[in-house]
């Protein structure tokens, strides 16, 4: 009894200092995962390649990459095609490199170089400011917490997420704060331009579906509104790499309907929206990205959308008025004589024109569909004189 007794002290003893543990330290963690490795070493480290092509060791594309077997061991150029993107850790950042992105790291001084291409980065780990070069050794970079960062021929483009960003290029000073966008265009000095926030909230955010009748593709998109924004950018990828994008949409509204018959070839398709400057051309922080999870699919791949039908049930003529009732698609965007009509359920509509000359009239009526097909209806009507 005397050693039970003792090993039960122990064991509460124990208990107590571990719940004291985390109750003084909240956001520590034992949980571990199998899906994703997160880096906790300083240093360089691929994590990831989109299915289609390669990233190549060499400009000649014969020395493909292995993740498995690959250590950075010796100076190292590394550079995808045009169809590829990837992922990679440095000094606990992880970037995204879009396709045709190309760098340089150095192991033995732990210089990374971003030479070409399309980069977002995002700290993970990192407890201190980390310094990259851009184009070569001397323009240095001094990340922020997220951004995003697009290479030109001779100029930068810079969207700045979140915290204090820095960089020399050419022996000129530039200063980014959170939530803006720089241009350097071939070197001189321009000044910010200020970025909405990303929209706080998407809809669908994890959403997994299966696909038996042709009306099952079609998905609406929504997204809360960024006070200030008019109009928003979406984009729709087959990975969380954004590679190979295959649509790319300004929208005038926080939602949109969308066919995405032409896009079944995919699993998943990853999509995120941002607020976007027409005047400027600027898209904001994007939103976190939602994925479509395509479980099953007895759709024939190449099916051809139709356009919508457009029924008018009565054209009732009161005088200077007419009624017009009908029905369409109920995912199809309606307008009569070029003014926009809300569909009721199943797509039922009610409209009234007023004229105030007499004669012949022609009443044009387009619908269109979310795959962009569209169907034009005419229909005539006379108005007499009283």
């Amino acid at each position: 009894m005397t050693k039970l007794r003792v090993v039960f002290l122990a064991s509460s003893f124990l208990i107590a200092i571990i719940g004291f543990f985390w109750l003084n330290h909240p956001d520590f963690s034992l949980s571990f995962s199998s899906k994703q490795f997160l880096p906790v070493a300083p240093g360089f480290q691929i994590t990831g390649i989109s299915e289609k092509g390669n990233v190549w060791l060499d400009n000649d594309e014969t020395r493909p990459v292995n993740i498995k077997t690959l250590n950075f061991v010796s100076e190292t150029q590394l550079r995808s095609d045009d169809q590829t993107a990837w992922e990679f850790f440095f000094e606990g950042f992880l970037f995204t490199a879009l396709p045709g992105s190309a760098i340089h790291y150095t192991p033995q001084t732990r210089e990374l170089i971003l030479e070409k291409g399309e980069f977002y980065w995002d700290k993970k780990l990192a407890a201190q400011k980390v310094e990259i070069s851009l184009f070569k050794a001397g323009n240095i970079f001094r990340l922020s917490a997220s951004g995003r960062i697009r290479l030109g021929f001779s100029s930068i483009e810079i969207w700045n997420f979140s915290g204090q960003l820095d960089f020399d290029y050419n022996g000129k000073f530039f200063q980014l704060k959170g939530l803006q966008y720089l241009d350097t265009k071939n070197g001189n000095k321009i000044p910010p331009a200020n970025l909405f926030p990303a929209p706080p909230f998407v809809s669908p955010q994890a959403e997994t579906i299966a696909l038996t009748l042709a009306n099952d593709t079609i998905i609406q998109f929504k997204w809360k509104n960024v006070q200030g924004a008019r109009n928003y950018l979406l984009k729709i990828y087959p990975s969380a790499m954004r590679d190979n994008l295959l649509l790319s949409k300004v929208v005038a509204s926080n939602s949109i309907v969308l066919d995405i018959m032409s896009f079944i070839e995919y699993s998943e398709l990853y999509w995120e929206v941002a607020a976007f400057d027409t005047a400027k051309q600027i898209e904001s922080a994007p939103a976190k990205m939602g994925v479509i999870r395509i479980s099953s699919s007895l759709l024939k791949k190449g099916l051809l959308p139709r356009p919508p039908q457009i029924e008018v049930d009565s054209l009732s003529v009161s005088g200077n008025m007419v009624l017009i009732k009908g029905k369409t698609d109920p995912n199809a965007q309606l307008s009569i004589d070029g003014v926009a009509v809300q569909l009721a359920s199943e797509g039922k509509f009610i409209h009234t024109i007023s004229y105030r000359s007499i004669g012949v009239k022609s009443i044009v009526f387009k619908a269109v569909a979310p795959s962009g097909l569209e169907s034009v209806f005419l229909k005539q009507v006379t108005i007499f004189d009283e």
